[in-house]
C-alpha cells in the first residue's frame, strides 16, 4: 500500500522515501486532489456564510421527515461519512459539514467546541432547521452534546459514535493535554506517508481497503495552500475538548441518546491516563444521560461509522424508529 500512496517515485526507494521523506516533499498521489476545495465529495457541496464569519461546507442528501446533521472527528472531514450517507439518505434528510478549519470550510477561526456548537446552531438557523439529530464521531460527539445541551429545544435526539467526552478528566490531567494544542505545526505538517497510513491503521481493528482514499487525501493536502490552518485546527482541537468537558452534565443531557463504540477501540479511554475499557465508558455514560442505550461492535476499532457501516446503518434507523414509535 505505500508504494500506492508514493507515486513517481523509483521503486527501489519508494519505501523509504515513504518511511522518512515528508508528504509535502513526495509528488502527491494521482488522481488526488492538492486544494481542499477541489476534493470530489461524491455530493454537490453547498456553501453557507454564518454569522459567526464561518463559510461552512456541507451535503445536503435525502428527504425525509427526519433531519440527521453529521458531525465528524479529529482530524477528518465530511468524507467519513461516505459509507453511511448513501443507504441513510434513503430515509433521511442527511447534512454533513465539515467544520470550521477542516475540509471545504473556511479556515482561520478559534478552535473551541462551543465556537463549534454555535456553528451548528447558526447552521440551522439559516437552513430553516429544528428537531434536529445530530450524529457525531469522536470529536464529533463531544461536539453533538455539547450543543445538545446548550441548545436543548433545537435537537431532539443524540447519535454518539466513538464519542469523545465520554470520559472525565481531573485538572492535572487537562494540564497535560493543553501541551498538544500548543506544538509547533511542523510537527503535525511533516509527517511521512507512512506516519499518516499508520496513523489511519490505528482508527480500525481491521483497516478496510475503502479507507485508503483518506490516507491519499491527507498526503496530497500537504500541498494546499490552506494546509497550516489545517494543521493548527488539529492540534488546537486536543485543546478544545479538554477545555469542553462535558462529563459532569451528562445527567443534564435531555435527549434521547445512543451511544456505539467499537470493542477495539485505540484512542477512548485514554490508555495512559484511565485505563479500562469502552464497555466501562459506554456503561457508566448511558447510566448518567436520563434517556440513554449503548451497542458495542466487536471486531471493530474507533472509526465505528466507516468500518460497520451496515452495523452503524442498522443501529441509527432501528434507534430513530423506536422514537417514532413513542409518538
Amino acid at each position: 500500500m505505500l508504494t500506492d500512496i508514493t507515486l513517481q517515485i523509483d521503486r527501489a526507494f519508494s519505501f523509504a522515501a515513504a518511511c522518512v521523506v515528508p508528504s509535502g516533499f513526495l509528488p502527491p498521489p494521482k488522481n488526488t486532489a492538492t486544494e481542499f476545495a477541489a476534493m470530489d465529495y461524491g455530493y454537490p457541496t453547498h456553501y453557507v456564510e454564518l454569522p459567526n464569519g464561518v463559510r461552512l461546507a456541507y451535503l445536503d442528501v435525502g428527504e425525509g421527515a427526519e433531519t440527521i446533521i453529521f458531525i465528524h472527528g479529529l482530524a477528518s472531514y465530511l468524507q467519513a461519512w461516505s459509507r453511511n450517507l448513501p443507504e441513510l439518505s434513503k430515509k433521511y434528510r442527511c447534512i454533513a459539514i465539515d467544520l470550521p478549519g477542516y475540509g471545504k470550510s473556511s479556515k482561520h477561526h478559534e478552535i473551541t467546541l462551543d465556537f463549534y456548537a454555535s456553528t451548528i446552531k447558526h447552521l440551522c438557523d439559516s437552513l430553516g432547521l429544528a428537531n434536529v439529530t445530530l450524529c457525531g464521531h469522536s470529536l464529533g460527539g463531544q461536539t453533538a452534546i455539547l450543543t445538545g445541551l446548550r441548545y436543548n429545544k433545537l435537537v431532539k435526539n443524540l447519535i454518539l459514535l466513538s464519542s469523545a467526552g465520554l470520559e472525565f478528566y481531573t485538572d492535572i490531567e487537562r494540564t497535560l493535554l493543553a501541551p498538544f494544542a500548543k506544538l509547533p505545526i511542523p510537527f503535525f505538517k511533516y509527517a511521512s506517508p507512512a506516519t499518516v497510513y499508520m496513523g489511519y491503521v490505528a482508527n480500525f481493528f481491521a483497516m478496510p481497503p475503502e479507507a485508503m482514499f483518506m490516507v491519499k487525501d491527507r498526503i496530497g493536502w500537504a500541498h494546499a495552500a490552506e494546509y497550516d490552518q489545517y494543521c493548527r485546527a488539529v492540534l488546537e482541537s486536543f485543546l478544545a475538548m479538554a477545555n469542553a468537558q462535558v462529563y459532569p452534565r451528562l445527567p443534564n443531557v435531555k435527549q434521547r441518546t445512543l451511544i456505539v463504540y467499537g470493542k477495539y477501540d485505540n484512542f477512548i479511554p485514554n490508555w495512559f491516563m484511565h485505563g479500562g475499557s469502552v464497555q466501562d465508558i459506554a456503561h457508566k455514560s448511558a447510566n448518567r444521560i436520563p434517556n440513554a442505550e449503548y451497542l458495542i461492535f466487536d471486531q471493530c476499532g474507533h472509526f465505528v461509522p466507516f468500518e460497520k457501516p451496515q452495523e452503524t446503518n442498522a443501529a441509527i434507523t432501528r434507534f430513530l424508529d423506536k422514537a417514532d414509535t413513542k409518538k
